[in-house]
């Protein structure tokens, strides 16, 4: 293995610190609300995007869906949250926010702009725009990588002709 591999360098690393270090900041001054980081993930995307699908909720905040079922029982508890049968399918249900998850939005939603104000301080406009599209692709390509090794879990060996590592990873000698 070649020693270039630096941990400060390293990009999962680089990740996972900064986004730790953001979401225990912001978690730290939003728990007297009553809001943990997964529950402003739901707060936030139903209140940009309006009524979800539960489905479509887990994918659109990457929490997985049984903890986002989980979620929701303590959201619709504490009247933040309600859920309804779906117009177009009835066996579906859909999502919404409450009145007081609205007004919990507004109280939170000052906490999470600062903290991405302060993550970017230094950064110009165009930085800012390159980065989160930078992010993005990031996020994309393992995405898709994901789903193509869900998909080739699925598979018949034979039709793979992969062994598979730790968890169903391949791993880096299996692709060379």
């Amino acid at each position: 293995m070649s020693r270039r591999l630096v941990l400060q360098d390293f990009l999962p690393y680089l990740l996972n610190r900064a986004g730790m270090r953001i979401g225990l900041m912001f978690s730290r001054d939003v728990e007297p609300y009553g809001v943990t980081l997964p529950m402003w993930r739901v707060l936030i995307e139903l209140w940009h995007k309006g009524d979800h699908r539960l489905g479509e909720l887990a994918d659109r905040t990457s929490i997985d869906l049984s903890t986002l079922s989980r979620l929701l029982v303590t959201m619709q508890r504490n009247k933040l949250v309600v859920r309804r049968r779906s117009g177009l399918d009835r066996r579906a249900l859909s999502l919404t926010l409450t009145e007081k998850g609205l007004e919990l939005v507004e109280e939170v939603a000052p906490f999470a702009l600062f903290y991405e104000k302060l993550a970017m301080e230094g950064m110009s406009k165009d930085e800012v725009v390159q980065l989160k599209k930078l992010l993005r692709k990031v996020f994309e390509n393992l995405d898709a990588a994901g789903r193509a090794a869900t998909a080739a879990e699925a598979a018949p060996k034979s039709v793979t002709g992969k062994k598979r590592g730790r968890k169903g990873a391949s791993t880096p000698e299996d692709q060379a």
